[in-house]
């Protein structure tokens, strides 16, 4: 039989059940079976993760499917932010914090922080030596709530914090993951507020400013139950996802403007946005079906669910659920909306796969 006579539809259709750890396979068969590698949608097709909590099996939706697969390096851990194909990820006592690649089973670990994070994250790839690790906490401190912000440099052993805060608002921090522009670290409060941290000036009197009534309506304000903040790929705006509970509309799309005002969009074109607590992003896709969407991490049966600005409901690919309002979706605070990317490169040194010196590094 010749593999390369095979014809690309049906190349495409074995792909799109192919995970990215197996891609690498698939093209090494022919010039054919690369070329198809290389131009698919697919290659850059959205996964979600989640864990099954039966120790070391994770179970994973992509292309419209569930498939299972086995971690072992992440038994009693769970994810607690994703980027660039990578998993951060945190034990579940607390006292180990990795980056882990699904792809190839590339683990990074980094010096465990000594406060409880509300939210940590990062932005660039961990093999890059501008990539910073974030931890934010919103602490009690009487009469308003303050933020305490972590950094944790490439290259350093420890934790660098410092305590922040408006004296004249309180900021209860939301658990949606936040945007990385330019040096700013912008993230929300439970009521759509805004918050920028500037990370050139950490630890000082200018690091810290918040934003309040985003919303100009306060029964806006009130109604949010979820908070996601997106920056789409190639736009140069940022976006926020709300669900809303005592609302006509169950979820609604905010573009933020200069003035720090969120404004209403109608619809998000040809663009297609995936939300959840540990991973938010967005792009432009040629696929009608992915059109004017927003994935969610909630299920509905076996099936991920998903809400279209067109009709202004949720929806699920597989059966006939549709509906108003998510109520009997089951939501997965843990689970991570991730594009699959190795980690190997041949251009990158060793020390690349290196955090730190002082840290136990265990690679593959």
């Amino acid at each position: 039989m010749d593999w390369n006579s095979i014809p690309e539809e049906l190349l495409e259709l074995i792909l799109s059940n192919v995970f990215a750890r197996d891609r690498y396979s698939f093209s090494l068969v022919g010039r054919s079976w690369n070329a198809v590698v290389a131009t698919s949608q697919f290659r850059i097709s959205p996964c979600l993760m989640f864990n099954l909590k039966r120790k070391h099996v994770w179970k994973l939706f992509q292309h419209n499917a569930f498939f299972y697969m086995d971690f072992p390096e992440l038994e009693n851990a769970v994810i607690r932010f994703s980027n660039h194909g990578w998993l951060l990820m945190m034990s579940r006592d607390g006292k180990t914090l990795f980056f882990y690649n699904p792809s190839d089973n590339h683990m990074i670990k980094l010096p465990t922080p000594t406060v409880a994070y509300t939210t940590i994250c990062f932005f660039h790839p961990p093999t890059s030596s501008k990539c910073l690790v974030f931890g934010i906490a919103t602490e009690m401190v009487f009469p308003f709530d303050k933020l305490r912000v972590g950094i944790l440099k490439r290259g350093e052993g420890k934790w660098t914090t410092s305590l922040t805060g408006n004296k004249y608002h309180a900021f209860m921090l939301s658990l949606g993951p936040p945007v990385y522009e330019y040096g700013l670290l912008f993230f929300l409060d439970v009521n759509g507020n805004v918050a920028v941290f500037n990370v050139d000036e950490f630890d000082t009197s200018k690091d810290w400013a918040v934003f309040i009534r985003c919303h100009k309506q306060r029964r806006l304000r009130r109604n949010i139950t979820e908070h996601y903040l997106i920056k789409p790929k190639g736009q140069k705006d940022i976006f926020a996802v709300f669900a809303m509970h005592y609302d006509i509309r169950k979820v609604r799309v905010f573009r933020l403007s200069k003035d720090f005002l969120w404004e209403l969009v109608e619809n998000i074109g040809d663009m297609v946005f995936y939300v959840s607590n540990t991973s938010s992003f967005g792009h432009k896709t040629n696929v009608k079906s992915l059109m004017n969407k927003i994935f969610f991490s909630k299920f509905q049966g076996d099936n991920v669910v998903y809400y279209s600005l067109d009709s202004q409901k949720y929806h699920s690919f597989e059966g006939d659920y549709s509906s108003d309002n998510a109520h009997g979706s089951r939501r997965l605070d843990f689970a991570a909306w991730t594009i699959p990317t190795s980690s190997i490169d041949p251009q990158l040194p060793k020390e690349a796969m290196t955090w730190c010196p002082q840290v136990d590094q265990t690679a593959t």
